[in-house]
């Protein structure tokens, strides 16, 4: 119920600011300029860097470049994503010793450019993160970059999800010819919604930036 109340305060913040606001959206990229009227490039500066302290655990290690004359930013970091679990789907009456989501660490790097009354920010995700932990003969690194190969945020293509089939087709043994139909006929939709959540998840971002920049600053603590 948690992580359901999460995910639908996400999508009503996310519409909520969304409305009349533009992005674009490339293969792994959103980007966004954002109005802030009244506040100037230091402030902005200054708001987003406070931002970046609050929000990474070490923000000088994270920030790449942080050139307040120029008024550009670079964060690399890196964040979760969860997707559906396919077998779930395939078998629900099953009991399965499995999460309902299965997880994967990605890198992303976030340009912020500043000036007078507005920003820019250009949020992509790089790669999938090295797994740390026992990964017999490198599966779980194959699976994570074939997960990263199916983010398209301009949407998912037939090839891709072709490719992506084509890998995993023989991934579970005990699974019959007719449940591995099954499992490619889910890989689509499955990985459409993981897109939806992650730009989803990359605006709440973008909207959490915003509210730092816009907070009036009050001197009678």
């Amino acid at each position: 119920m948690k992580k359901l109340n999460l995910i639908i305060g996400i999508l009503l913040l996310t519409t909520s600011f969304s409305f009349g606001q533009k992005y674009e959206l490339d293969k792994k990229t959103v980007s966004g300029v954002f109005d802030v009227k009244g506040k100037t490039k230091s402030e902005i500066f200054s708001s987003i860097n406070k931002w970046i302290s609050l929000n990474y655990n070490s923000a000088q290690n994270v920030v790449q470049l942080n050139d307040s004359e120029a008024g550009n930013i670079i964060v690399k970091g890196q964040n979760d994503a969860v997707y559906k679990e396919v077998l779930l789907l395939i078998y629900p009456k099953r009991k399965l010793s499995i999460p309902e989501y299965a997880s994967i660490k990605l890198r992303h790097t976030i340009e912020i450019n500043v000036r007078d009354n507005k920003f820019r920010i250009i949020y992509s995700l790089t790669s999938p993160a090295p797994y740390i932990g026992i990964d017999q003969y490198g599966s779980i690194e194959k699976k994570h970059k074939l997960i990263f190969s199916m983010i398209d945020f301009s949407g998912l293509k037939d090839e891709q999800v072709k490719i992506y089939n084509e890998a995993t087709k023989d991934g579970v043994l005990f699974m019959g010819k007719k449940k591995k139909g099954e499992m490619i006929n889910y890989t689509k939709p499955i990985f459409e919604q993981f897109n939806k959540d992650l730009i989803a998840d990359i605006k709440s971002t973008f909207l959490s930036i915003k509210e730092t920049v816009n907070l009036i600053k009050k001197d009678d603590w």
